[in-house]
């Protein structure tokens, strides 16, 4: 007899498969790839085993209380919301837009994510609680929400105008229509 798959999902969110073992991979997968990455340990077979042990710790001390669990059990659903909405983006533009004509897509793209990830950031925290209240919508805020935002625009235009070749082909090259880069 076939088990309906909501009744798989409450099983496994009983075992604190949800809150334990999915959070406790992602820390240990993230860790692991960055020591690997900036080879801190060095670059032999024992500095992977140095990187894993250390991997494990962080993963399991990050588990020792329920605020990672309790954060990306409020953070991810809100960012499955995200993508949809970024999703439903990219199709409006695609109906609207020629690609071959128009150059600032990757623009577009990059102000509706960041738009939709600061919302899907701030109403995550708001729901953790580490921050209460409509702090951007009060008067007094204002003026240092638009500085902010021009000093990242700032910043934005600053890093994207530099000609530096070594940078060639990461995220700090100019973004070009295609994908492709000068």
């Amino acid at each position: 007899m076939a088990v309906p798959i909501s009744v798989i999902l409450q099983d496994w969110a009983n075992l604190g498969i949800f809150d334990y073992v999915l959070p406790f991979l992602l820390i240990f997968a993230l860790v692991f790839a960055i020591l690997h990455k900036i080879k801190i340990t060095g670059d032999d077979e024992s500095s992977r085993w140095i990187n894993a042990i250390v991997a494990l710790a962080v993963g399991l001390m990050a588990l020792q209380f329920d605020y990672v669990s309790t954060f990306f059990a409020v953070l991810f659903p809100r960012v499955g919301i995200g993508v949809g909405i970024l999703l439903l983006a990219l199709i409006m533009l695609g109906l609207f837009v020629d690609y071959k004509s128009f150059r600032g897509q990757a623009y577009i793209f990059m102000i509706i994510g960041g738009v939709v990830g600061a919302v899907i950031l701030l109403n995550s925290l708001q729901d953790f609680s580490w921050w209460t209240g409509s702090f951007w919508l009060t008067r007094e805020n204002t003026s240092a929400i638009v500085a902010g935002v021009i000093l990242i625009i700032f910043v934005f235009l600053i890093v994207n105008s530099a000609k530096d070749k070594s940078a060639e082909g990461t995220m700090w090259t100019p973004i070009k229509a295609g994908g492709k880069s000068p």
